[in-house]
């Protein structure tokens, strides 16, 4: 069997999960598939199906690495923070090893930035093959480098959530939320986000919201004393992170919810929420890939960017018209399994690897 090997940064937990997905179907076209990073996220509810190796990122470690296993194909996903990308690259074109970059094309935080473009032009060059999150990336990448390209349109292993048959009303209760109406945000709040998914507009626009049956839940790690301090207290509930091994308490609030509210960053967030047929609500701005998945007034709303009143006042259309925010739930549910299944993010890599190891 061909061996791939994958290096990453710091593995999250729904990446393994996808690894996981990604190690049976790799094994199905007679590929061995092996996963090094420099850390995997601890508090990841998914067993590791894969082989993996936690490594400190140093060049003569992965080089060593590397001799060890013989890979027919190595895949850096590395930032270019991580310095490590630069002397791996060159060592593995000096071996002839194909190299393949998975990648977003730029830095889409800062997509102009001039210095960062040429080194992402830089490694492009390099590469044997380019694997791009979806199709709206191939404008970073110049012409001569597009026939490189593969698209595996990031997503989640919505199979290994959990089949909720609770009802609403029953999962409110166990959680003791007494909303008719609920908006859910889920995501990292840390300093590490920046801010970037603005968890301070969600909670600003509850702030103003005086109906007792209108409800905002915020999952996810980070939030600060001062945001938790400025919460509304009589509509806005902080639950934490949530981790459980089968993924049944995160899925069950999925289910518990009517919208899901991110106005900045949405990321797999909503890959999440439109599998459990949660219209999204966000703001236009510096958002990743994902974000082309949503289609305004078919899935969800995205309003101009800090514009919170308008978010407010999708957000409320949709609490207030039961039928259309169904009918926005149903479609992003389809949107998801049609444009982000996890079997067409596998043959995005799939394809680029092919290219790569069978001889014509």
């Amino acid at each position: 069997m061909k061996k791939i090997l994958l290096i990453s940064n710091r593995v999250m937990h729904y990446r393994v999960s996808v690894y996981n997905y990604f190690v049976e179907r790799f094994r199905n076209q007679d590929y061995t598939f092996m996963v090094r990073a420099n850390e995997l996220q601890k508090e990841s509810p998914y067993p590791i199906r894969f082989d993996f190796k936690e490594l400190p990122f140093s060049f003569s470690v992965y080089r060593d690495e590397i001799k060890k296993i013989g890979p027919d194909t190595v895949i850096l996903f590395l930032h270019l923070k991580n310095l490590l990308i630069f002397p791996l690259i060159y060592w593995l074109k000096w071996k002839r090893i194909p190299v393949i970059f998975w990648t977003k094309g730029a830095n889409l935080d800062d997509p102009h930035n001039r210095l960062r473009n040429m080194l992402f032009h830089h490694l492009h060059n390099l590469s044997d093959g380019i694997i791009l999150y979806s199709k709206n990336e191939r404008s970073f990448v110049k012409n001569k480098n597009h026939k490189k390209i593969t698209y595996a349109n990031n997503t989640i292993n919505y199979y290994d959530y959990a089949n909720i048959t609770e009802t609403k009303e029953e999962i409110k209760k166990q959680l003791n939320i007494r909303f008719r109406k609920v908006a859910l945000f889920v995501g990292r709040m840390d300093a590490a986000e920046r801010g970037r998914k603005k968890v301070a507009h969600a909670i600003e626009i509850f702030k103003t919201i005086d109906s007792p049956d209108y409800g905002l839940i915020l999952v996810g790690s980070g939030l600060g004393e001062e945001l938790r301090r400025s919460m509304n207290q009589k509509n806005t509930i902080y639950l934490g992170e949530v981790h459980d091994p089968k993924n049944i308490q995160i899925s069950r609030i999925f289910t518990m919810a009517d919208v899901f509210l991110m106005p900045g960053h949405v990321g797999l967030s909503l890959n999440q929420a439109f599998y459990w047929s949660l219209p999204v609500l966000t703001e236009e701005g510096e958002q990743p890939p994902e974000i082309h998945y949503l289609v305004n007034g078919q899935n969800g709303y995205i309003v101009k960017e800090d514009d919170v009143v308008s978010l407010k006042e999708k957000l409320l259309y949709l609490f207030e018209n039961e039928q259309e925010c169904k009918r926005l739930g149903e479609n992003a549910k389809y949107d998801l399994l049609e444009n982000a299944s996890i079997e067409g993010m596998f043959q995005g890599f799939l394809d680029n690897i092919k290219k790569l190891t069978i001889v014509p």
